[in-house]
């Protein structure tokens, strides 16, 4: 990465997620994130489309995959996959967040999907967290509840 990206990223990351916790120069997801929804929907505006590295937990009951994330997880598989090149998972921002106040990683099927997938499950089966460090584009979106519209991540 040329030096001006770079430091036009950490300006990004810096204004999204203040000073949280880092780890190896991951931000924490509960920086950018609170039950799953934008912790700050004007800065996740300006950081759309930016890559972004964040440290989180495996939400292990949203797992979603073909039928062969379906052979491995078992029933731990939450249903289909977004299409037929990537599986999803969701990232909880506190090992303790309960299910579902996640929000959604889409990983493409490659090689490693299988091992990271048993990972997961063997995890889910002991009662454990599994901690991941992500790397990827951010983007958000309009979700709108009864009450007020929150920006999706």
């Amino acid at each position: 990465m040329n030096r001006s990206l770079g430091l036009a990223l950490f300006g990004i990351t810096t204004s999204v997620t203040g000073c949280d916790d880092r780890i190896d120069g991951y931000i924490a997801a509960l920086s950018i994130s609170e039950n799953g929804f934008a912790r700050d929907a004007k800065e996740i505006r300006k950081a759309q489309g930016q890559e972004i590295e964040l440290w989180g937990f495996v939400d292990h009951r949203n797992l979603y995959g073909n039928a062969g994330a379906k052979r491995i997880l078992g029933d731990c598989w939450s249903g289909d996959g977004p299409d037929a090149a990537t599986w999803r998972f969701d990232l909880k921002a506190r090992e303790n967040d309960e299910a579902g106040h996640s929000f959604s990683v889409y990983v493409p099927n490659d090689a490693g999907r299988v091992s990271l997938l048993k990972v997961f499950l063997a995890d889910a089966k002991a009662g454990r967290p599994t901690r991941v460090f992500v790397k990827g584009k951010l983007f958000r979106f309009d979700a709108p509840t009864n009450i007020a519209t929150h920006s999706g991540l």
